[in-house]
């Protein structure tokens, strides 16, 4: 019986910018997502996996009825040849969310997988058994050594700077949607012995439309061990503009594990995007590290969609920064780094 915690052994929680030996996502399945987009979305998915798979292998999780749809889709796009396709069908694309968490051990010598519950954003909806389910299988069909938790925790709802410390938001961990009631104390103590960090910094509220309640991977990210990037304070008559006042001077308030300030970093919010006269939380923040990139969303605003990968490139000088329109996939509520999710290399 396991009964010492990944922190116990050993495993801490990497940051994305370390080196990576793949990329997971999940290959939508469902006709119900993107409202009637759906052929369109699938085409830029088969896309992002070839230009993903540019710089490091990509795994799908894809079953094998739809193998042969994606491959075709891949082949239009470009070389997929570092492209691995998993036979498992997930309930939705949000990998970050419902896939595994990948730790590493302190020497680099060993992965294992935290898996925590995944109940749909507070059970927003209903399909969620087998997106739950997929971590479980990912340890199986890799070999790794899996830690089981009880409580809820999506990926995108904590970023870390591999150092011991992880952003996250009150909006989304202390929400009785997810664990009842609770305390920072509490979750700070499980994500403590679960994933093996030390601190969590916590920001208040989200973007407002945001179905995850508030994920961090809209609001502020590391970029180095001891730099944040984060969104700018908006003009006063934009919704988000108190939220984002308060997350500001949260972060300038933060310390580094050396109790330094964090340098920082602000990124613009492209301007609104509405659908059905719902505002979405698009977000330029909701970019994908990869070896040698930095995937970044456009949203068909050139002038800020420039500024906004001049900025992020800034972060990461020695990442080539590509763009990716995310205005199709951004009407199902998330974006590139929603669906994804990196699996840390080895160190040889």
């Amino acid at each position: 019986m396991q009964t010492l915690t990944p922190k116990e052994l050993g495993y801490r929680f990497p940051a994305e910018w370390e080196p990576q030996e793949a990329v997971w996502f999940a290959w939508p399945t469902r006709t119900d997502l993107w409202g009637g987009r759906n052929e369109v979305v699938k085409a830029q998915l088969a896309a992002l996996y070839v230009l993903a798979a540019r710089f490091q292998t990509v795994r799908v999780l894809c079953p094998v009825s739809a193998e042969a749809e994606l491959r075709a889709l891949m082949d239009a796009a470009g070389d997929s040849a570092q492209v691995e396709l998993f036979d498992y069908e997930t309930d939705d694309v949000w990998c970050r969310d419902f896939g595994p968490l990948f730790l590493l051990s302190e020497d680099g010598s060993s992965i294992a997988i935290s898996d925590w519950q995944y109940n749909a954003w507070g059970n927003k909806f209903p399909q969620q058994q087998k997106d739950n389910a997929a971590s479980e299988w990912i340890a199986k069909e890799l070999g790794l050594e899996r830690f089981a938790f009880d409580e809820v925790l999506e990926g995108g709802a904590i970023d870390s700077n591999g150092a011991g410390q992880v952003l996250s938001t009150k909006a989304v961990l202390l929400n009785p949607n997810r664990n009842g009631a609770t305390t920072t104390h509490l979750i700070g103590d499980r994500l403590h012995w679960g994933l093996g960090i030390d601190e969590v910094l916590w920001l208040d509220e989200g973007l407002v439309g945001d179905d995850t309640d508030g994920h961090i991977d809209n609001l502020a990210r590391f970029f180095r061990k001891d730099g944040i990037v984060y969104l700018e304070t908006p003009s006063p008559s934009d919704p988000n503009y108190e939220a984002l006042c308060e997350n500001t001077q949260r972060i300038q308030n933060f310390r580094t594990p050396r109790r330094q300030g964090y340098a920082s970093v602000t990124v613009p919010l492209p301007k609104p995007i509405v659908d059905d006269g719902e505002p979405l939380a698009a977000s330029y923040l909701n970019y994908m590290v990869l070896n040698g990139a930095v995937i970044v969303p456009t949203f068909g605003q050139a002038d800020r969609d420039a500024e906004a990968m001049e900025i992020i490139g800034s972060c990461f000088p020695e990442r080539e920064v590509v763009g990716f329109d995310c205005q199709d996939i951004i009407r199902e509520g998330g974006a590139l780094h929603c669906m994804s999710q990196h699996q840390p290399a080895l160190k040889v």
